[in-house]
């Protein structure tokens, strides 16, 4: 079968697939609309009600005070945790490789993976090979299989924005038994909480935040896993059958509050990907302590770690070069002119500068 017969088939099925569930789609999709309509005339009314304490005649608990908002449990030694935040593909696994190797540390693996690092098991163990000298990705989790009664599944792809009055008290509770439970302090490198940033902040005011970014075109082809990939011909179809590591299942979550990242709007899937980009790097901007480039990591570990360590109280301020000479590789070339001109990405990006502009009201 040639590919482009192959190419045919797949669609097809999706289609059929798709006619097929129809009727559970409309449900759904009516459901949605329906508590996106709720829940934002529920928020607007909240906005003019101001917190205050119950009448203290009846006994019940007291007023919460800021300094209360916290998830239970906590740390009995008062370690902060830090929260690194980046997106798929940006270098997230070389920085939690290298915190796992920093003494006084225990860095936690994507805590919000679906594949649940906590049941062990094959999962577990198994690393992407292009993950260099990484090994065990679930280590950190051994002996915490009952983390399984406060994980949804729903958390990699749904609810994937959540602002300061977002509730999620089993994501705050799954979150806080990680952080107290860890031997030393606590490391979570997170692929999902970037747009949950101003909730993060809220429930875990004492928590410290790092930003991992990446050079956008890079990261693009890093995203194309599959074997078709997007070409720059390829048009974004409304069947489109690959996902391109979250992206599309990603904006079809978040479009609800960002409409610029409807897939439908765009021609080419990189749209969709640069706009999740940039909206994840202005989230991390506004909410993260500290910010750090792939590029400057790979290139100058020591030197770029240096200031992240002494910001956080991390080894003293150390940086052990020899700890993680085997975790590093060269900076290989860009390879992103080889798959389109400087000119393709910048009408782009330049059309999705636009559009978040005028969103944003800039």
């Amino acid at each position: 079968m040639s590919t482009g017969q192959h190419n045919l088939l797949r669609r097809l099925s999706a289609r059929l697939l798709d006619a097929l569930a129809r009727s559970y789609r409309f449900n759904l999709t009516w459901r949605e609309a329906n508590r996106e309509l709720v829940s934002g005339q529920q928020a607007a009314r909240v906005r003019s009600i101001t917190y205050g304490p119950p009448p203290a005649r009846y006994g019940t608990a007291p007023a919460v005070t800021d300094s209360e908002q916290a998830p239970t449990p906590r740390r009995d030694d008062g370690a902060r945790a830090l929260f690194v935040t980046a997106r798929f593909r940006s270098g997230s696994t070389l920085l939690w490789n290298i915190f796992r190797h920093t003494p006084g540390v225990t860095a936690f693996y994507e805590p919000l993976n679906e594949r649940q690092w906590f049941r062990g098991g094959a999962d577990a163990e198994r690393t992407d090979p292009t993950h260099l000298n990484a090994e065990r990705y679930g280590a950190e989790y051994a002996g915490m299989a009952d983390l399984a009664q406060w994980f949804d599944p729903a958390w990699t792809f749904r609810e994937l924005y959540m602002d300061a009055r977002s509730c999620d008290r089993r994501l705050a509770r799954y979150l806080a038994e990680l952080v107290a439970r860890a031997p030393e302090r606590p490391v979570l490198q997170c692929n999902r909480l970037d747009f949950r940033l101003p909730w993060l902040r809220r429930v875990f005011p004492h928590a410290d935040v790092l930003l991992l970014y990446r050079n956008p075109r890079e990261q693009w082809l890093s995203v194309q896993r599959s074997s078709s990939g997007a070409p720059p011909q390829r048009r974004l179809c409304p069947d489109e059958t690959e996902d391109y590591f979250y992206t599309l299942a990603w904006a079809r979550d978040l479009r609800r509050v960002f409409p610029c990242l409807d897939p439908g709007q765009h021609d080419h899937a990189y749209a969709v990907h640069y706009l999740l980009w940039r909206l994840s790097y202005l989230f991390g901007q506004q909410y993260a302590d500290v910010s750090i480039a792939y590029e400057d990591l790979v290139r100058d570990c020591a030197g770029t770690l240096r200031p992240v360590f002494e910001r956080f109280g991390i080894n003293g301020g150390q940086v052990s070069t020899d700890a993680y000479a085997s975790l590093l590789k060269p900076l290989v070339p860009e390879r992103w002119p080889s798959y389109a001109s400087a000119a393709w990405f910048e009408d782009i990006e330049a059309a999705c500068e636009h559009e978040l502009a005028r969103f944003l009201d800039a």
